[in-house]
């Protein structure tokens, strides 16, 4: 190389790799002396996440109160925004909107909405695997949401934030997928018990909605972690509970029905709110304009609500409490409830980044006020104040939207440590949980997932059969006979075929019956006992499954092993039977994206984007390599399709790494993946073809 300016860039490189990997041995092998004490390795990660995440917790709130003072100025919230005048309340949401939609579009696209879908997606999907840089992203995004205005809560940007340390910390030690998960739990159990001052809630809430893991091995560290979350927050802000709980007692045994009634209407109410967000986000999703203009969209529609009803705008905790005191209208705790409806919906739907939790406590305690109010102006005697209504709503519509009902009990109780409310707080939420689970496929959490096709409960198999598609893998029918054809030319033909189960189709080429060896096995010796002009058409089995290209590769799965079958036709809109797909073509796909997906991912999340000049590999197995390379010169612009790369070079292509304005992107090859020169390949073969496709790039 006669360039002299690229021939000391490459020294450097290179004397810049040798000094990284000097260090990086060196502190695989300290890291590898602490994890041979692998309960004193939990425990000790378990307190430095939680610690950090306490210290996250109140690092995020001050970011707030930083762009709100910047956006409205000091002094109470409500009362800022009411003296605000109307250009301004209206144009700060939208400035606001706009910074935040192109800011988290350009850095981390999964800062974006609440943040605890992701976490859930993280842990079912990606073995835990949450990059670093949502942590900065996030708390930057969610805290100029909420300061600017959008009726958001700091709740879920603080489990994605502990969330994303403690994966980062499972990434650092590479510890195995399950403690990557309880890691994710720590992070998320510490940022909400700093949040609430609820350690119990918080350990729970981990447990029971991002892990739903109550295993010891689990919920040990998860409640190591939680603890030294709250010790954390309480050094800060003191120990004193979330709310001020009003003073309570139960009237009288009949009191119960009302409290009843308040889970009913609660449950509606959650329902309505879940319909609601969804339905804003389709609309928005929907808008074929650039992302600043719905921001500006949704910034609008927050501004004007505020002229009306400003204590809708933000995380709504002063009139929380106020409604909590009695000191607040049922009649305007009623108008709250629905305009906090709409704004947290046009908020999340535009593009803003914060939680739903403190929006789902705030409508609770709203609903809440509103039917105590009604209930004690009624019966005096029989019902308590409005604020005994107003904190039991609370619990209700987290539970409703969340379908936690006992993270909701503990977190309400945890947060007032008023134990005798303690038994309306479970009927109450019971019964508005029950109530949703009816009327909603899933909870708040887990629709945003099905929506991207994730099943959550459905574990990794389900979701990794669900990357598969029916028309990718059904094959080309062999052959297809007519329902006039006679049974002994089907049985001529069986007999010098291998075509296990054959397809019957009428003069209109619809699918109409299915016949295999098995239905006419006794006649194959037996032609002498085929009656005299018989067609397959009086034998033919009418009753079978049958799919379209779009039923989920898991459903078709489970209608083989229901039905017995090793194949299954696919139809078009008319009947016209299009191909078959076979279970072994299904569990062939299957296993090798399994591999894909579990080795590919750990390795893929330790190996960085290589160096233009280099590759990185790694021998997983003793004779096989799994190796980062940039695309050689013949791959560009070229499907895998039309390579052929496994048949030509004996190694297989696991993932595709790609570089999109500035973020890495991982991505399955499939086989009209198009390979463009910038691009990187995570291979994996035999030690002597890796490096003979290493010479290549």
């Amino acid at each position: 190389m006669k360039d002299p300016h690229i021939r000391n860039k490459i020294k450097r490189i290179r004397k810049y790799l040798k000094w990284r990997n000097t260090v990086s041995s060196f502190v695989q092998r300290s890291l590898l002396q602490i994890k041979s004490f692998d309960q004193l390795f939990v425990i000790i990660i378990a307190m430095l996440i939680g610690v950090v995440s306490g210290y996250g917790a109140a690092g995020f709130r001050y970011l707030i109160d930083f762009f709100r003072d910047i956006s409205w100025g000091s002094g109470n919230y409500v009362d800022v925004i009411r003296a605000t005048p109307i250009y301004l309340k209206i144009g700060i949401p939208i400035v606001g909107g706009i910074i935040v939609a192109i800011f988290v579009d350009r850095f981390a696209p999964e800062a974006k909405g609440h943040g605890v879908p992701e976490v859930m997606d993280a842990v079912a999907t990606k073995n835990g695997f949450i990059r670093m840089r949502v942590v900065l992203v996030k708390a930057l995004a969610s805290a100029l949401s909420i300061g600017s205005g959008a009726a958001i809560g700091r709740e879920g940007p603080i489990v994605q934030i502990g969330s994303a340390f403690g994966s980062s910390m499972g990434q650092l030690f590479r510890v195995s997928t399950r403690r990557m998960k309880t890691f994710i739990g720590c992070g998320a159990a510490a940022g909400i018990a700093a949040t609430f001052n609820a350690p119990i809630a918080g350990a729970i809430f981990a447990s029971e909605v991002i892990l739903g893991d109550f295993s010891i091995a689990a919920i040990g560290p998860i409640i190591i972690s939680s603890v030294f979350g709250t010790v954390i927050s309480r050094s800060i802000y003191g120990d004193f509970p979330a709310f001020i709980p009003p003073v309570y007692t139960l009237q009288s045994s009949f009191e119960i029905i009302f409290y009843v009634i308040l889970g009913i209407i609660t449950g509606l109410a959650g329902w309505l709110f879940v319909k609601s967000l969804y339905l804003s986000e389709d609309i928005f999703d929907n808008m074929k304009i650039p992302i600043s203009v719905k921001a500006a969209i949704g910034g609008a529609c927050i501004g004007l609500l505020a002229v009306f009803l400003p204590e809708t705008l933000g995380v709504g905790y002063e009139s929380m409490d106020l409604v909590l005191l009695g000191n607040m209208p049922y009649f305007l705790a009623a108008a709250l409830l629905f305009g906090k409806i709409f704004a947290t919906s046009i908020s999340l739907g535009s593009g803003a980044s914060g939680g739903i939790f403190a929006p789902a406590l705030f409508m609770g305690s709203m609903l809440g006020g509103t039917l105590g109010g009604i209930f004690h102006a009624i019966y005096p005697s029989i019902a308590a104040s409005s604020g005994a209504y107003a904190l039991v709503g609370m619990a209700a519509m987290v539970a409703a939207t969340t379908h936690a009902p006992i993270t909701a009990i503990l977190i309400i109780f945890e947060m007032t440590t008023e134990y005798s409310v303690i038994l309306p707080l479970m009927v109450t939420s019971i019964v508005a949980t029950v109530l949703t689970t009816r009327m909603l496929d899933g909870n708040i959490y887990t629709i945003k997932l099905k929506r991207r096709g994730i099943d959550i409960h459905g574990g990794t198999a389900i979701n990794i059969l669900d990357q598969l598609k029916v028309d990718k893998i059904k094959q080309q029918l062999l052959e297809v006979i007519q329902d006039d054809t006679k049974l002994e030319e089907l049985l001529g033909k069986m007999s010098s075929s291998t075509q296990y189960i054959y397809y019957v189709c009428d003069s209109q080429k619809k699918l109409s019956g299915i016949i295999t060896q098995g239905m006419i096995r006794h006649f194959l010796n037996r032609l002498e006992e085929i009656p005299k002009g018989a067609t397959v058409s009086d034998i033919y089995n009418t009753h079978f499954p049958k799919i379209n290209d779009n039923v989920p590769v898991h459903e078709v799965l489970k209608l083989m092993l229901d039905s017995d079958m090793l194949a299954i036709p696919v139809v078009d809109d008319q009947g016209i039977i299009t191909g078959q797909v076979l279970r072994q073509d299904i569990l062939r796909e299957y296993q090798e994206m399994l591999i894909q997906t579990q080795s590919a991912g750990h390795l893929a999340s330790s190996m960085k984007f290589v160096h233009k000049y280099y590759h990185e590999k790694s021998e997983v197995i003793p004779g096989f390599l799994m190796a980062r390379i940039n695309t050689p010169t013949e791959f560009v612009r070229q499907s895998f399709k039309t390579l052929k790369i496994r048949s030509k070079y004996n190694i297989d292509v696991l993932l595709i790494r790609k570089s999109e304005n500035g973020q890495f992107i991982d991505i399955m090859p499939k086989p009209n993946t198009i390979i463009e020169l910038e691009d990187q390949l995570l291979i994996f073969g035999k030690k002597e073809d890796v490096e003979s496709i290493c010479q290549l790039s």
